[in-house]
């Protein structure tokens, strides 16, 4: 059943109010709101305002009911607001086709969808073929539509954050106190960028923050041109933990970013990287709860999206901006536009950091983020344990996973990594992660410890989303030349081979046929039954001597 507005109260005329509150006084003082009406209060009532008996009991039911003055208006003629005459089968047939023609992601003008409903209802091909005078207007099937609640319509045809503001939100998601819990999500950002040589278009970057709570501080961030991953999101979550002196040091901005430090808590969506056994593992390693929500409303990381959605919104200051749609790029070329770097814009990207953090904050009660972040650290003290190796950080967030050992060493795409830590350990599993920017080593982690293991032969020192595309070309080009004649000489060659062995056989058997021709026949029953013929005399030979001159070649018997 289709999920409907709630029927609106009838409205009554101010006239029919007046009444009701003439009367009200009468059958306050005559009518219990409890026990039966008696013959002396329904007379008292109709001394008093010349009512029939019918009447007053009819309001007396109501009063009790409800005991207001509007109860005792007199209600408008006609049908109830929000009621239809419409036969039940009739309305079950229409219920069914709003859900298949209107309740979808991509959903027709409402008009339209009436239209197809009223020819679906009438089509004497169709399924319904109800008879005309059963069948509701246009308009009626359009005022069906605007009952259907707005809670309904945005859950079958807007996604999960544009849903999220018709739906109901009890409660609140909130931190415990300072570094307690941290959000972060991803964005793409709206600003093509240009490469460090020749300046050349390059895409879009993709940009992840970490707000803390309390504070609402950023954190931590992240600017990439490659898409999320477990690389990335550990070190977003790194760039969180430790001090932002290095990389302001060394992209030359003067700017202050005192915020880093160990989170209890780490809130992110369902994405594919924050899902993975390896960043889970390494958050649980450096004590931070790794708090995947459940499917739901966006509402559920509303921090974070409000903050990527006032930075977002500072992009439009950059050239190159792409605005947040078409109707915001008609007559703009953003791509002839785009001016900045990935280090340029990192470099912009830190000053606006700074600009939100020394800016009030409503949430704050008009504090500014970096003022909160500065007395709640006071009271903290220490924000990072000593022993944490920003080394061996990077590498806990970097992809892994358990591989065999073989006496080639451990192989990742028919790529062998070796070191001699290895020896002892051939034929067991060890755990192995790898840094996606290179392929010139991976790191094993043996006895509490990374051991780098560098790469088996002669291999260029590039990422390897890179090596992947080299060796996707080189397949590219092995098809294109099979394509291009190389499966026909193939095929070619395959009916020759399978020709030359038919020959063979055909050979062979005409060999032996030949063969058993020649050696005869056996003996059989047959050959038995025929009587044998008379051996014939022997041929007896004169000695050359007793030959004559003349008759030397004549045999004498």
């Amino acid at each position: 059943m289709i999920e409907r507005k709630p029927s609106p109260a009838p409205r009554r005329s101010l006239k029919s109010l007046e009444v009701g509150l003439a009367l009200y006084p009468h059958f306050r003082q005559h009518i219990s709101l409890t026990g039966p009406v008696t013959a002396a209060q329904v007379a008292a009532i109709a001394e008093a305002t010349g009512l029939k008996e019918r009447q007053i009991r009819t309001l007396a039911a109501r009063f009790q009911a409800h005991p207001v003055a509007e109860a005792l208006a007199p209600k408008p003629r006609g049908p109830v607001v929000g009621s239809h005459r419409i036969d039940p089968a009739v309305r079950a047939a229409i219920d069914a086709l709003i859900d298949e023609i209107a309740l979808k992601m991509v959903s027709p003008s409402r008009a339209e969808v009436a239209r197809q409903i009223w020819g679906l209802l009438h089509a004497d091909n169709g399924n319904h073929r109800f008879p005309a005078d059963v069948i509701p207007s246009e308009k009626t099937i359009e005022r069906l539509l605007s009952e259907i609640s707005s809670r309904k319509w945005a859950k079958a045809t807007m996604g999960s954050k544009t849903k999220s503001a018709h739906e109901p939100h009890p409660g609140e998601y909130s931190s415990d106190g300072f570094l307690d819990l941290v959000q972060m999500d991803h964005t793409k950002a709206d600003v093509i960028l240009v490469d460090s040589l020749g300046r050349e278009e390059l895409g879009r970057p993709w940009i992840t923050f970490l707000i803390e709570i309390w504070t609402r501080s950023i954190l931590g961030y992240y600017v990439s041109f490659g898409d999320p991953s477990i690389f990335r999101c550990g070190r977003a979550v790194a760039s969180a933990l430790l001090p932002k002196e290095p990389i302001l040091t060394h992209l030359g901005v003067d700017v202050s970013y005192p915020m880093y430090g160990l989170f209890r808590r780490l809130h992110a969506d369902q994405a594919k990287p924050h899902r993975s056994e390896a960043f889970r593992r390494a958050c649980v390693r450096n004590g931070i709860d790794p708090d995947v929500r459940k499917p739901g409303p966006a509402h559920l990381g509303g921090h974070i999206e409000r903050l990527i959605g006032t930075m977002v919104g500072k992009l439009r200051l950059l050239p190159g901006a792409t605005g947040s749609n078409v109707l915001a790029r008609d007559g703009y070329d953003a791509e002839a536009d785009a001016a900045m770097t990935l280090a340029e814009f990192e470099r912009w990207l830190l000053c606006q950091i700074a600009i939100y953090h020394y800016t009030p904050h409503s949430a704050l009660g008009g504090l500014c983020p970096a003022q909160m972040w500065e007395r709640e650290a006071a009271r903290h003290g220490q924000l990072l344990p000593l022993s944490v190796n920003s080394d061996q950080l990077f590498r806990q967030f970097l992809p892994s996973t358990s591989l065999t050992v073989h006496p080639k060493g451990v192989r990742i795409k028919y790529r062998h990594y070796w070191h001699q830590a290895l020896a002892v350990r051939i034929g067991q599993k060890v755990e192995i992660s790898w840094d996606e920017r290179t392929i010139q080593h991976v790191y094993a982690e043996l006895d509490g410890r990374y051991v780098t293991l560098p790469i088996t032969g002669d291999y260029p020192d590039v990422g390897e989303a890179d090596w992947e595309a080299a060796r996707a070309k080189v397949k590219t080009l092995g098809r294109a030349y099979q394509a291009d004649g190389g499966r026909a000489a193939t095929a070619r060659a395959i009916a020759a081979a399978n020709q030359e062995i038919h020959r063979a056989r055909v050979r062979t058997k005409e060999a032996r046929r030949r063969t058993k021709r020649r050696e005869g026949e056996g003996t059989t029953l047959a050959d038995l039954r025929i009587p044998r013929g008379p051996e014939k005399p022997p041929v007896q030979w004169k000695a050359v001597a007793d030959l004559g001159e003349d008759d030397w070649l004549q045999e004498r018997i």
